[in-house]
């Protein structure tokens, strides 16, 4: 049991004021991609609770999400705020009543907590209680592994939740507990660890279920409606035409949308238009594929490779890591994502530096420093078995 006495009740809070250079930090940094009205939401809660972007106890995710758009579901990206443990930790502390915690503690199938998890699989579940000087007993937040831990499509753990899972589930159980005991301080508020199963892929029937029923809607809704047929098409032609872009193939893909000048009035012209795009998609991956010396591992047609905005905010963090080359780079991302390899920067996919930011986000510098080192470690020893 660890105990806070003779805390001050109700510190107040340090005025949090941001100058146009900080905001455009902000900005570049700490949200890229926030709307400007996603950026004062962004600075209000970072007012409100007195927490410092800049030393990363609150940050910003941009998370994809479905919205709908007349009849069409489309990806767009959204912000989501969340706070890392430490800023927790450090609101609780404000309140002049936060008296230290119990544990943490896991436990298995078996149900029999530990106070230390030994283990080489993961605990099934962690659990810490917070003191508060007016409470009695300790107020316990309960996390199980598996309604918290990140996984990879194949239902693999990712990142940080396969290296030290008791770590990471027990920052759930504190996070919990914190919320809990202080629920008009961190109310809304979610740290990045508890956050990370939102991108957890679907299972394989739900995904196939969900593709029946984007089928089926749009089989009505071209019933209903003749030109929706057209739409779907356009839809298509314009994502068609985003991937070559970001494979270098902007004028290619013009050049072949030029032989049906009718694409977004015809129907048949719309389809044939997106075959040809299909094509020029090919051929690009197949030019590249043919090169002797590619300069780095190229992205399939199906991936979009990451913004300039994520490109920046992963250097800062390998930067806060120690990270002061390419190979530091690649050797921290391969090992933050379990590839058998290290991962170039940019290469990367926009979906693999949203999984690195969240991981990353949730580290303060001494975790990132750590993490650095044993990827060093890891793919030096890789090297030498080769």
């Amino acid at each position: 049991m660890t105990a806070i006495e003779h805390r001050p009740q109700n510190l107040p809070l340090a005025a949090v004021t941001f100058d146009r250079e900080q905001l455009d930090l902000i900005k570049t940094q700490i949200a890229p991609g926030a709307t400007d009205g996603e950026l004062a939401l962004f600075v209000q809660q970072a007012k409100r609770t007195g927490l410092d972007p800049f030393s990363r106890q609150i940050y910003a995710v941009m998370r994809e999400q479905s919205v709908k758009e007349g009849n069409q579901w489309t990806k767009v990206q959204k912000m989501t705020i969340q706070v890392a443990i430490d800023g927790f930790r450090l609101i609780a502390e404000r309140t002049g009543k936060y008296a230290g915690q119990v544990g943490p503690e896991w436990c298995g199938p078996d149900g029999k907590w530990v106070d230390v998890w030994l283990k080489k699989e993961a605990p099934s579940a962690a659990r810490v209680g917070v003191l508060r000087s007016d409470f009695k007993e300790p107020l316990y937040g309960v996390a199980r592994f598996d309604a918290y831990a990140s996984k990879k499509q194949d239902g693999s753990l990712m990142g940080l939740w396969a290296k030290m899972p008791d770590v990471m589930i027990a920052k759930c159980a504190e996070a919990q507990a914190l919320r809990r005991a202080f629920p008009n301080d961190l109310s809304g508020l979610y740290t990045s660890d508890e956050m990370q199963q939102a991108d957890n892929p679907a299972p394989a029937s739900q995904q196939a279920q969900s593709s029946r029923t984007v089928d089926v809607t749009r089989q009505v809704a071209q019933a209903v409606n003749p030109d929706a047929a057209l739409e779907a098409w356009v839809l298509k032609i314009g994502e068609a035409g985003a991937k070559i872009a970001a494979l270098g193939g902007r004028e290619r893909a013009v050049a072949a949308l030029a032989y049906y000048p009718d694409w977004r009035r015809d129907v048949g012209q719309a389809k044939a238009a997106y075959e040809a795009l299909c094509e020029v998609g090919r051929q690009i991956k197949a030019d590249l594929a043919a090169q002797e010396e590619p300069p780095f591992d190229i992205a399939p047609a199906e991936e979009l490779l990451l913004s300039d905005g994520q490109r920046k905010a992963l250097c800062a963090h390998a930067s806060r890591a120690g990270a002061k080359t390419s190979e530091d780079r690649a050797a921290l991302w391969g090992y933050a994502l379990n590839s058998i390899k290290p991962e170039g920067t940019k290469t990367l996919t926009a979906e693999q530096a949203t999984i690195l930011l969240d991981t990353f986000s949730g580290l303060d510098n001494h975790e990132a420093e750590q993490m650095l080192a044993e990827a060093r470690q890891a793919f030096k020893a890789t090297a030498q078995v080769a």
